[in-house]
């Protein structure tokens, strides 16, 4: 395409059909992995990661981050300060802005803080990457600011609802309107559960533009290992019942109800073993200590095992050396945790929330909880437990859920945003 017709487009909007050609799109992101923060959004990177292979797909990531100095008694914040503003990330080219965003009040008007710096970073990229389309993930901030930055590009942008971004954020003053303004004006909406997608709706998105596209798995990365072998290499018992819960240290999660169930579950397995693996979230607060204080009160010292943050080339082992995976949480969009380890053949046990009981409607794939709490973890686990699985049964369900597939379906939106944007913007004779 020549330099002349790109700037053309630019001006009057994508207006000719692009589906003989690789389309460009924009990643728009506050969550993505980097250097310093490796794990922070890789499943935004993950979907993002599997959509630029497609052949028709080209992408380059803005991933705008708040400043912070480089002050090390701030620990909770510091790595922020650390994250390089060029970086390729599995192949992927991102960008960054800082934007300055105060403490407590700054979230209210995060979106408008974000935008200025996003304007930059999309100018320099604009500058040799003529983007077709804007692919944003959570609707606050990244979506807000994606439809913004839409309007004053002339292209369709697409949002990502994920969760909590969906689920709470509406609830409060000053965003609430934000948002519904981006659900109405966004090209097209994608929901990670049909939960999310409800909500959305409810909320004033057109539910034509909706479409439920949940996380994927990359199945070649997490597969079985023999479970004697996973063991050995963890340095774990091979000869206890092993329960495992993944994820972020934080009080949604339910590691602290998991801990509260395991005297009832003792009453069937006396040598039960809990492994909670995963660290801090460097934006909340970290929930440890209520976690230290339950397992002393319950007195389960030697029933827990706190694994801390582990590298993500480790966790297929932990998921093989289980016997269940445990997901408390009290609220979830579509959890990688979940596909992750039925890709690797564990069955779960897990609370109905977000796109969970859509996986394990599937009674073969784990038991779904009638509720939150401690009482109904322990039944659950113990059933869970009872029960023989047939692990490559669980790992074969999963074979349509791949990334692959997600992608595929992804790009599937991107082309109806295309060719929805254009028909609104006709070509001028």
């Amino acid at each position: 395409m020549t330099s002349s017709v790109t700037e053309k487009l630019g001006e009057m909007g994508p207006c000719v059909d692009t589906g003989s050609r690789v389309k460009r799109v924009l990643v728009l992101t506050g969550s993505f992995p980097s250097r310093g923060q490796p794990v922070h959004g890789v499943f935004v990177k993950e979907r993002v990661r599997f959509v630029a292979q497609l052949p028709d797909i080209d992408v380059q990531v803005v991933s705008p981050i708040p400043y912070f100095p480089p002050i090390r008694w701030f620990p909770r914040w510091y790595p922020w300060s650390q994250v390089p503003l060029r970086e390729e990330v599995d192949g992927l080219q991102v960008h960054r802005r800082r934007y300055f965003m105060p403490p407590a009040w700054g979230g209210y008007v995060q979106a408008r803080l974000m935008y200025r710096a996003t304007c930059k970073a999309a100018q320099e990229v604009r500058q040799r990457f003529e983007f077709d389309l804007i692919d944003s993930h959570f609707i606050y901030s990244s979506g807000v600011v994606a439809v913004r930055l839409g309007k004053k590009h002339g292209v369709p942008a697409v949002i990502t609802c994920r969760g909590e971004d969906i689920e709470r954020f509406p609830d409060l003053p000053l965003i609430g309107r934000q948002i519904r303004w981006a659900l109405r004006e966004a090209t097209q909406l994608i929901a990670v559960s049909r939960r999310i997608a409800d909500r959305m709706v409810q909320l004033g998105a057109d539910p034509d533009k909706v479409t439920v596209i949940p996380n994927g798995v990359d199945l070649d990365k997490f597969q079985p290992v023999p479970k004697e072998q996973a063991r050995q290499q963890l340095g774990l018992p091979t000869d206890r019942p092993l329960v495992l819960a993944v994820g972020y240290r934080l009080e949604l999660k339910g590691f602290h109800i998991l801990v509260d169930a395991i005297a009832s579950i003792r009453e069937r397995f006396p040598d039960v073993l809990a492994a909670i693996v995963g660290g801090e979230a460097r934006w909340a607060k970290d929930f440890l200590p209520e976690i230290e204080r339950r397992i002393r009160t319950n007195g389960v010292e030697n029933h827990v095992i706190l694994a801390g943050t582990r590298p993500q080339q480790e966790l297929p082992k932990w998921y093989s050396a289980a016997d269940v995976l445990c997901i408390l949480s009290s609220r979830e969009g579509s959890p990688n945790v979940l596909m992750e380890a039925l890709a690797c053949g564990l069955p779960a046990v897990a609370t109905p929330v977000g796109g969970i009981p859509e996986v394990l409607k599937d009674r073969r794939l784990g038991i779904l909880l009638p509720k939150r709490s401690a009482e109904a973890a322990a039944e659950g686990v113990t059933a869970a437990l009872s029960r023989p699985w047939d692990r490559h049964q669980i790992r074969q369900a999963m074979q349509s859920r791949s990334w692959h597939e997600t992608a595929r379906q992804v790009r599937e939106v991107f082309d109806r945003a295309m060719a929805q944007f254009r028909a609104k913007r006709p070509c001028q004779v």
